[in-house]
């Protein structure tokens, strides 16, 4: 790929990068940048899986690799539109990442939760910003923006095919969320 992409937010794992000057229609993109290749194929399976039923932001071409602005390229990664991040929320009773909250955003987490079970994926990485929304027929849908093997308990591989993780890899670092949200709420079980 020949995308200039300017470097925009980083998960606890995965960078994300707008590409300049670049929209599809009316969408602005962005490259979704994984560790490896075979993370960022599997990332890819999911969402343009869920993208299909308004679940996940669009995917455009293949798995592949950009410049950064600075010249060097990125790791494997993939175009994707680009959502709009949730609100805010000031509801007194959450924590600020509407992580298993009944605030607004929290209802809405939960929602989409729910149908990502409903299409094979038992999501564990539930907080405001792994979620987001995007236009679809004048209207704003919520979606998941946070697709990498680590937010996944389980998966139908039916649908979205085998992980398979390499012989010298820690096995259990996969599945597990590292946002300080996620930390916190480990240690105190």
């Amino acid at each position: 790929m020949s995308y200039v992409g300017l470097y925009d937010d980083a998960g606890s794992k995965n960078a994300f990068y707008i590409i300049k000057d670049k929209k599809i229609g009316r969408k602005r993109v962005g490259f979704k940048e994984f560790e490896n290749e075979q993370e960022a194929k599997f990332a890819h399976r999911v969402q343009s899986h869920l993208a299909q039923f308004d679940l996940a932001p669009m995917v455009y071409g293949d798995v592949g690799m950009i410049r950064r602005h600075d010249g060097e390229l990125t790791a494997h990664g993939y175009l994707t539109e680009v959502a709009r991040t949730m609100p805010e929320c000031h509801d007194e009773d959450c924590d600020g990442e509407c992580f298993q909250s009944e605030c607004k955003n929290g209802t809405t987490i939960s929602e989409l939760v729910y149908d990502l079970g409903e299409h094979g994926l038992e999501y564990n990485d539930s907080h405001k910003g792994n979620f987001g929304y995007v236009r679809r027929k004048g209207s704003w849908v919520p979606v998941v923006i946070d697709l990498g093997i680590e937010s996944f308990t389980e998966w139908d591989e039916d649908i979205y095919g085998q992980f398979d993780y390499g012989a010298d890899e820690d096995v259990d670092c996969y599945g597990v969320c590292n946002c300080k949200e996620c930390q916190k709420f480990r240690e105190e079980e």
